[in-house]
This record gives structure tokens, C-alpha cells and sequence, in this order.
């Protein structure tokens, strides 16, 4: 284990000059979990600081286990997001069924309750072998956690590429809700007693953490760091921390995640200023010949650290009798602001914590990134071109990944997943309120532009909340990108942060938490293709007006917003030209909000009766898929969509800031009212008809699809490439 930690030579020397003397291999391990990337964040600590974080209606900002806003009043949202990418190349069920479970122990950590999972994945095309298993696997880890803990999978999105056929991108979010005034501070003081409460510790998950911080060696040792989850006992801890919680025994909570029992207590160290020593033989064990160094930085799952109040110690240890859950009380913060570990009454480690939580700061150049391709001018037929675009992966319907997550346990979420924009989720607290929230990434658009990628990834999101009629409140973000120590793939990573700096300040959202991923790449070192994926929340006043994305048969379809001949790094072109090529489209926050603000008036007041973000593949596709949730009928009219455009270009477009609205046939005054005093353009580009068809006007001529064939081309790749193969 030791032979494989990456601490870098110069690091080494670093140690031994801070400390006047040679480290312990305990010290070592200690310092290779704290100074990895997946820990430290060293090389992009710097970036991440541009990132706009305060806001009134933040509670918690970046830098505890959780980040929280005041939705309510009486109520805070506490979310967080996190990858398990290597892991999932290695051991995809375990790997992402373990992801789940540290954002939920993330989110527990604030004394919140977890009401819902949202998951972000990118996975190789389905008619490899290869990719299909990572795929299948994956999706069956993250639905056996969730179903067997109990928290909904509601929300997310799949992407398919052939960058992520041997390496998938797995991101993962929850969300809980817990009253403003019950947040717990993390604060801890000397004297008080640490309880190491959960799961025993095993081999599993050894250096997992330098393990994400390093490019996949493809070795056998890479499996040793990959954890083995367990949902049940996951579920007993969520249910002792509730009671704890509502009992008031508990000042600090904090998971052991990466870095595992080491990385948990010195940070908990760190951030109060104070010293700890810890017995590791105290620690319940799984197997007991574990060395201490095994000890300190194993990762297995399932393990929280529990501070009680003084006085409270009996009663929490009642409460985790009571409920099965094993633990030990393994020692205490001191004043000495050292991280001491004992192994049978002698000192294996004893280091500064100030050293421990501070790594030298790597030097990290940036090159400049080349233009994107340029794009040539693009031209097919449209219907052909339509069913071709349904029928992608990207586009089609992912049935096949929703269906085995219990989207609806708990109680709480409004509708089946796919049939809004965003999840919306129910308080159930008396009142009619709520929330929204949508995950989006796209690595089309970021691998052509880094910037606009991220900048245009959380303005899908954004838009994905406002188009349910929510407010939009606070991002959270997951940046994926290659090795930091390659000067054109961290470029990658400046660049996106830039842009979601730049897009957040623009749209006036606070970025309340995040996480880094970074070193994938391939085996010949090629960075796979990078994304930012963000997570945005929004707040729900009556979850009964919010807007499903089905057509409801009220009145014609408006279109919000504008349409620019956009299609650099669209759909049409990767499935036109075989890749993708030119620069994606503008961002526009100004619009964005605008349009966003014209959502949540139309919710406010019932004016329209379903609505839908337009994105991927643009204006004609997310009509198609309006017609297919609803199985009504619409003609199109190209022309009205974008008069300086081709048809083509009109249909295709994926400028951002567009929603579709379908609008009550005696409202359509009050609605271009509205939209005129907002400064949002507005025009109907749809009116219903009643046959089950898709008539598309072009040109002068019309012509028609009917929804039944709509519907094959929408299913056709989890029929085709999926549901046949078996499991």
C-alpha cells in the first residue's frame, strides 16, 4: 500500500523539514490521504475562490461536508454533489452504489433528513460490450442503494459518447431538509469525545482517496481501493442520526469519506483550531490483523464521526445500541493542535494539524487552448434528420434507467420522473410547498469550449427549474477534468471554472458546494472528454401549480426567448458530420433570468398549462418530445421560429435561454403583457391540432409524422441497444 502513494519526492522532503526528522509510515499515509487532490483540492483550491459563494439565503458556503440555503422560512436545504468515477471504472455496481451512500452521510452530516438523489452519468456507447456492463452496472449500484435506504432517485441525466466506454463520469447529488435553527455548526472543543459510529473497518477502500488522485493504472491494487457498500446498515445509521438529531445530543457530525478516520478528524481539527488523540485499537475492526496504518486510511463505507454534547455521551450510545448500529469511543480533541494516533498506548503519529490540512502548493501551468473546429454549413432534410436525432442515445428515452430506481419512496415527489423538467419535491409538511431541482452537464460543449461549456451546463440546469415554474436559488457544481499536471488539460479546468464563476455571477446564484474530479484520462494519457456537471435547487411555492412537460391540450405553444442560427457542437452536427464540431452557442444569463422570471409569473397565475426547457437538439425536438409525453397533436411553423434562420437552422438551433410554453387559449394577452414588461420575446410557434400527428411546416409545404413513429424513434436505442442484450 505504501509503495503505491504518490506523494511526490519534493513532498516528501517538504515533511521532513516541517518535522526536523524522518515520518512514520503512519504519517506518511496520513499525509498522502490529507495532500491528494481528491482531499486537498491543491490544484484548483486557487480557481475555486472565484466562484461567487455568499447570498442572503445562505446558510452554509463551501468548505463543510454540506452546503445549505433558507428555502423557507422555517425550512433550510442542505445538498450536496460528489463523483465516483474511478471507482466506477473499476467496480461499477460498487463504485457507484458507494458514491450514493457518501452524499447521503454528506448531507446527515448537517443534521438533515435526505429526501432526494439526483445522478449525472456519462457512459460509453451501448453497442461496445464493454461499455454496456460499466452502464448496466452502475445504474444497478445506484439503484440498490437508493431503493434499499430508502431515498428516491427522482432526477438526472445520461449522456453516451465513446470517450467513456472504459472510463464513465459518475456524478452523484442529495438533497435534505432540516430547520434552519437545527443546522448543526461543527463546532468541537477540546475535551469533547470522539465516537467512530457505522460500519467495521476493513480493507476495503484502502488510499481511496489517492486512488482518485492519480490516473487509472489498470493494475490489480487499483481494486483494493475501490469500497463495498451496505445499504441496510446505512438506513439503521440514518435512523439513530435522525433521533440524535431530534434529541439534541450531537454538536458535530462529519462522514468518513476520503481520506477515511484520518481525513475526518483532522479536518474536523482544522477547522476548530484544536488538537485530538485517537486510539486506533479502540476502533471496531472487521478484520483484526489490521496494522494502524490500515486503520487510519481505510474507506470503508458506512462510518461517520459522532462528537456528542458532554453531558450526552450515555445518550447517543443508547441510541445507537437501540438501533444496531456498532460503535467506539476512540478519543478526544485536546488544545495541543496536533494529530496524534496511538496504537497500543504508543504514538504512530504525531503531526501538526496545520501541516497535515496545508500541502505545498503544486505550480500548475496553462496553455492555451486551440479553436474549435470550425463548422461548415449544415443541411439535411428535417424530418429525416428529426427521427434521426430521437433516436440517439443522448436524446432518446432513458425509461430503461429510471424505471429501476423507487423514484417515489418517501412520498414526496411530484410526478414520475421525465414528466417535468426538474424533480419537484413535496415538503409534506401541511402546506403545498416545495422544491425543484435539475442536474446538468454537457461534454460535447465543454470539450469544444471549456468555458462555454460550464457557462451554458448551468444554464440548462437553471433553466430546467424555471421551466417548472420554481425560483431558482443556489448551484452546486462537479468539475470532471483531466491530470492538473498537463498543462493543456488543466486548461480544461481553468476554463470551466471560469465560465461557472462567470455564469453564476450573471445569473445572480450563489455557488454553495462542489466537488473536482480530476486525472481521467486514458491509458495512453489522452484526457477523456471533460464536463462540468451543476446542480441547481429552487424553491416551490405551491407544488400544484408547478408544469409538466406534456402537452395538455389548453392552447398553442409560445416560444420564450431568442433563436440564433446556432448549431456549433450541437446534436444535428456530431450525427451529421460524425463528431463534434464549432463553437457552441452564446450563453446568455440576462435572457436566462428574464425568461426564468416570465416561468414563475406564468406558474404563479395559471397561465400556461405545461411548459419545456428547450436544449439538445433544439426547438423541433423538444416539441417532438411535448407531443410524445402527451400524445397530442401540434403543427409547426419553422418560419415564426427564427426568421433570419434557414428551416434548418430554426429547428436545430440549441441557443440557450428558450423555454416552451403552452399557453391557455383566453390568457395569450395577459401572458404577452407580462412577457413584453420583462423584456422577453414571445411568439407562437405551434398551435394544437387533433389528429396524433407532428405536422412541420417548411417551406410552404407540410409535412407529418405521426406520434406512434415519434414514439418508435424515441424508444429506439433502449430497444435496440439496451433491453435485448440482457443483463
Amino acid at each position: 500500500m505504501i509503495r503505491t502513494m504518490p506523494l511526490a519526492p519534493e513532498e516528501i522532503e517538504y515533511v521532513r523539514k516541517a518535522l526536523g526528522r524522518e515520518p512514520s509510515r503512519e504519517e506518511l499515509a496520513i499525509l498522502e490521504a490529507e495532500w491528494s487532490e481528491h482531499c486537498s483540492y491543491k490544484s484548483t483550491k486557487k480557481l475555486l475562490r472565484t466562484l461567487p459563494t455568499k447570498a442572503p439565503w445562505v446558510l452554509v458556503e463551501p468548505g463543510r461536508d454540506a452546503g445549505a440555503i433558507r428555502l423557507f422560512d422555517d425550512v433550510a436545504l442542505v445538498a450536496r454533489i460528489e463523483s465516483h468515477n474511478h471507482p466506477s471504472a473499476i467496480d461499477p455496481y460498487n463504485g457507484a452504489a458507494t458514491g450514493i451512500g457518501g452524499i447521503i452521510r454528506d448531507v446527515l452530516s448537517l443534521g438533515a433528513k435526505p429526501v432526494l438523489l439526483l445522478d449525472s452519468l456519462y457512459l460509453g456507447c451501448l453497442d461496445d460490450d464493454y461499455a454496456r456492463w460499466l452502464a448496466k452496472g452502475i445504474v444497478k449500484g445506484i439503484s440498490d442503494y437508493g431503493n434499499r435506504v430508502g431515498v428516491p432517485t427522482a432526477a438526472g441525466q445520461t449522456w453516451f459518447a465513446k470517450t467513456y466506454n472504459k472510463q464513465p463520469l459518475v456524478n452523484v447529488a442529495c438533497i435534505g431538509l432540516v430547520h434552519p435553527g437545527k443546522i448543526l455548526e461543527g463546532r468541537v472543543e477540546p475535551g469533547d469525545i470522539i465516537v467512530l459510529a457505522g460500519n467495521t473497518t476493513g480493507r476495503d477502500g484502502l488510499l481511496g482517496s489517492s486512488f482518485a488522485s492519480k490516473p487509472l493504472s489498470g493494475n490489480e491494487e487499483d481494486l483494493a481501493a475501490i469500497q463495498v457498500g451496505n445499504p441496510f446498515l446505512e438506513k439503521l445509521l440514518i435512523d439513530a442520526l435522525q433521533e440524535a438529531f431530534k434529541k439534541h445530543v450531537l454538536r458535530h457530525v462529519k462522514d468518513l469519506g476520503g481520506g477515511g478516520l484520518a481525513t475526518a478528524i483532522i479536518e474536523t481539527a482544522a477547522q476548530n483550531n484544536v488538537g485530538f488523540r485517537v486510539h486506533l485499537d479502540r476502533v471496531h475492526l472487521r478484520e483484526h490483523d489490521l496494522s494502524a496504518v490500515e486503520i487510519i486510511v481505510s474507506e470503508s463505507q458506512e462510518r461517520m464521526l459522532l462528537v456528542p454534547y458532554r453531558d450526552k455521551l450515555g445518550e447517543l450510545l443508547e441510541i445507537l445500541d437501540r438501533y444496531g448500529v456498532e460503535y467506539s469511543v476512540i478519543g478526544y480533541f485536546t488544545r495541543s493542535k496536533r494529530a496524534v494516533f496511538l496504537y497500543r498506548g504508543i504514538p504512530v503519529a504525531d503531526l501538526p494539524v496545520e501541516l497535515a490540512v496545508n500541502p505545498p502548493t503544486p505550480r500548475r501551468e496553462i496553455n492555451p487552448l486551440p479553436p474549435p473546429p470550425p463548422l461548415p454549413k449544415l443541411e439535411a432534410d428535417i424530418v429525416d434528420t428529426l427521427i434521426r436525432v430521437l433516436r440517439s442515445p443522448r436524446v432518446g428515452s432513458k425509461a430503461w434507467i429510471y424505471e429501476s430506481y423507487d423514484w417515489g419512496v418517501g412520498g414526496r415527489t411530484i410526478g414520475v420522473p421525465g414528466a417535468y423538467d426538474a424533480a419537484v419535491i413535496w415538503l409534506r409538511d401541511g402546506t403545498l410547498r416545495g422544491f425543484a431541482a435539475a442536474l446538468h452537464g454537457n461534454p460535447r460543449y465543454t470539450r469544444l469550449d471549456p468555458f462555454r461549456g460550464a457557462a451554458l451546463s448551468l444554464a440548462e440546469a437553471y433553466r430546467k427549474v424555471a421551466s417548472v415554474g420554481a425560483e431558482p436559488l443556489a448551484v452546486l457544481d462537479n468539475v470532471n477534468s483531466g491530470n492538473p499536471e498537463k498543462p493543456w488539460q488543466h486548461a480544461y479546468t481553468a476554463a470551466m471554472i471560469e465560465g461557472l464563476a462567470w455564469m453564476a455571477r450573471g445569473l445572480g446564484l450563489p455557488v454553495i458546494g462542489g466537488n473536482v474530479s480530476l486525472y481521467n484520462e486514458d491509458s495512453e494519457g489522452n484526457m477523456i472528454d471533460p464536463v462540468t456537471s451543476v446542480l441547481v435547487v429552487g424553491r416551490v411555492s405551491d407544488v400544484s401549480k408547478v408544469f409538466p412537460n406534456s402537452l395538455q391540450g389548453c392552447g398553442p405553444v409560445l416560444l420564450a426567448g431568442i433563436t440564433e442560427p446556432e448549431l456549433g457542437g450541437s446534436e444535428v452536427a456530431e450525427i451529421i458530420l460524425g463528431k463534434p464540431v464549432g463553437r457552441p452557442p452564446k450563453p446568455r444569463p440576462s435572457m436566462e433570468k428574464r425568461v426564468a422570471q416570465l416561468a414563475k409569473l406564468l406558474a404563479q397565475e395559471q397561465l400556461a398549462c405545461s411548459a419545456h426547457s428547450v436544449g439538445i437538439g433544439g426547438v423541433l425536438v423538444a416539441l417532438a418530445k411535448m407531443t410524445i409525453r402527451g400524445r397530442r397533436g401540434l403543427e409547426v411553423s419553422l418560419k415564426t421560429v427564427c426568421e433570419k434562420c434557414t428551416a434548418f437552422e430554426a429547428a436545430f438551433s440549441e441557443t440557450p435561454a428558450r423555454i416552451l410554453f403552452e399557453v391557455k387559449e383566453d390568457k395569450l394577452d395577459l401572458v404577452y403583457e407580462y412577457a413584453a414588461k420583462l423584456g422577453v420575446p414571445v411568439k407562437i410557434v405551434a398551435m394544437p391540432i387533433k389528429q396524433e400527428k407532428l405536422v412541420i411546416k417548411i417551406n410552404n409545404y407540410m409535412h407529418q409524422i405521426s406520434i406512434d413513429t415519434l414514439v418508435e424513434a424515441y424508444t429506439w436505442a433502449e430497444k435496440n441497444l439496451v433491453r435485448p442484450k440482457g443483463d
